[in-house]
């Protein structure tokens, strides 16, 4: 299996047990053998959920070794501090001062490798949980946009999965430029707007500006032109609203919203 599909059975995984609320390693293996199955690949399909999985355990335990680190530094320089202040000795404090601005650095980093998707450079499920959920009820007011890409296996199958690729970055991108919101990627195609003000009617004139925009954007692809268009819901939620409630409902609002369109053609 190369990289580009990969990356698509990868995507369609987490999409599927998305809706699980505990992901066991058995679950993952047998939802990626599915849709690698779905996707027609003939390979030892076990073995390579199996080494999927592998690499991903590795990028966890290698982030918590890095956790492990920065903690015990931070104990060194408080440790340091202590001295510092006890001794009144300003160069030591100086020390502990420039340690400090390397190792907040060095967290700076690390949270990004936890908190952003890889491609897009989005924040991922994992920030949207621990920034605006405990037990999967929101713990603030605000605004939620749900985002599909229209036809998004068409482009893939079609332009191949680094235009695919491109097409996510530029969503991402896009839905940067809508005020006071943060965007997530849920899923393979799937994006989340989120913001803290639930101000809906200017998040749907914005929306509604981006979609047009994209309506009336041509892509090129090796001579050919191509369009891309989404759909997409949006829902208020208050705090103490269940997560799993709020996606049910604006992921309804989204798909009343692509039976509504009428595409003859997604790449005329």
């Amino acid at each position: 299996m190369d990289l580009s599909s990969l990356k698509v059975v990868t995507n369609d995984t987490m999409k599927a047990i998305r809706k699980f609320d505990i992901i066991t390693p058995e679950l993952f293996k047998e939802t990626f053998i599915t849709k690698a199955q779905e996707h027609n690949i003939p390979l030892d399909l076990e073995e390579l959920a199996n080494q999927s999985m592998d690499f991903t355990l590795h990028k966890v335990y290698e982030i918590e070794e890095q956790t492990v680190e920065n903690t015990q530094l931070l104990q060194q320089n408080i440790d340091m501090a202590t001295i510092a202040i006890d001794q009144q000795d300003s160069n030591l404090l100086k020390h502990v001062q420039k340690q400090m601005e390397a190792l907040n650095k060095r967290i700076s980093m690390l949270e990004e490798q936890v908190y952003l998707d890889e491609l897009t450079k989005a924040y991922n499920r994992k920030w949207l949980f621990e920034k605006y959920l405990i037990n999967e009820q929101f713990t603030k007011n605000g605004t939620l946009v749900f985002i599909d890409i229209d036809k998004f296996k068409h482009i893939n199958d079609t332009y191949g999965h680094v235009t695919g690729d491109k097409v996510l970055a530029m969503i991402t991108k896009l839905t940067r430029t809508i005020s006071d919101t943060q965007t997530v990627r849920y899923g393979g195609d799937e994006f989340i707007v989120i913001s803290p003000v639930q101000d809906k009617q200017q998040i749907e004139h914005q929306m509604h500006m981006l979609s047009n925009t994209l309506d009336n954007k041509r892509f090129k692809f090796q001579g050919n032109t191509f369009q891309v268009h989404i759909s997409y819901g949006i829902i208020n939620f208050n705090s103490g609203d269940h997560f799993h409630e709020i996606i049910e409902q604006v992921d309804q609002k989204m798909y009343t919203h692509k039976k509504a369109k009428d595409y003859i053609s997604p790449n005329p």
